[in-house]
């Protein structure tokens, strides 16, 4: 005589079958999508050390005073799931209605817990993580990621027929001094400077200036050849959002 299977083993097993039959596709889903780069807060930078430490307990994101950690969710991959990101677009920087005059970011950014600049402060977010998932980070030395300009999305970057903006709030808003006007009026980033604070993306306003460029728009012109826009488009693939003049990307690449 086999096994006696009761019945209440026999409904448990019948619903987590349904319940694997149901993820199916989304599942595959959701491992695809775990291939998206994903910024780490300080001392995060190494995926594997993190995810294998990582306890999700969400300290880290409650400890953050500038409101620039939040947890990953499904679409951030199964293995990534409530562990923590960075994400520079929380916050908006905000401008006196009917002017170009803007007021100064004070969240939504990384400060590394050193609003002076003084230097070896305690970042809150590593001291809140029990585990050592956040290692040791200096923000002189080491980066979260390095800030690339897109040349679709700058709006000092002419499209559409429209001139240079002269716009430098990138430029303004850096602390560390990595992004400095060139001479054709156009902000450029020293990579040796950046650290990835991600303050340049916070306030960057080329949401507004160049919503009319979606996705669609993007692959019609890269499929065409267009150098510029292929990049953007790649990095639409590779972070899940759309472009903004100034990114900051977890590689150098």
């Amino acid at each position: 005589m086999g096994p006696v299977v009761s019945r209440r083993s026999l409904l448990a097993g019948a619903a987590g079958a349904a319940m694997l039959l149901g993820l199916g596709g989304g599942a595959r889903y959701a491992w695809a999508v775990s291939e998206h780069e994903l910024l780490r807060p300080p001392g995060g930078q190494d995926a594997e050390r993190l995810t294998s430490l990582c306890i999700h307990c969400d300290r880290c994101r409650q400890a953050c005073p500038m409101g620039a950690i939040e947890s990953c969710s499904i679409e951030d991959g199964l293995l990534n799931v409530r562990t923590p990101k960075v994400n520079f677009r929380q916050s908006a920087v905000q401008r006196t209605l009917g002017t170009n005059e803007y007021h100064e970011a004070t969240t939504g950014y990384c400060n590394f817990c050193d609003p002076d600049g003084t230097g070896c402060a305690t970042k809150k977010c590593i001291a809140a993580c029990p585990t050592g998932a956040l290692a040791a980070f200096d923000e002189t030395c080491e980066s979260i990621g390095k800030a690339v300009i897109d040349p679709v999305f700058c709006i000092n970057y002419p499209q559409m027929g429209q001139s240079p903006t002269g716009c430098r709030l990138c430029i303004d808003a850096c602390s560390y001094e990595a992004i400095v006007m060139n001479d054709l009026q156009r902000p450029e980033v020293i990579a040796d400077m950046c650290n990835g604070c991600g303050k340049c993306e916070m306030v960057c306003p080329s949401g507004t200036y160049r919503a009319h460029i979606g996705e669609s728009a993007l692959a019609e012109q890269a499929a065409a050849g267009v150098t510029d826009y292929q990049a953007s488009l790649a990095y639409l693939r590779t972070y899940g959002v759309i472009p903004r003049g100034i990114n900051v990307l977890a590689s150098e690449a």
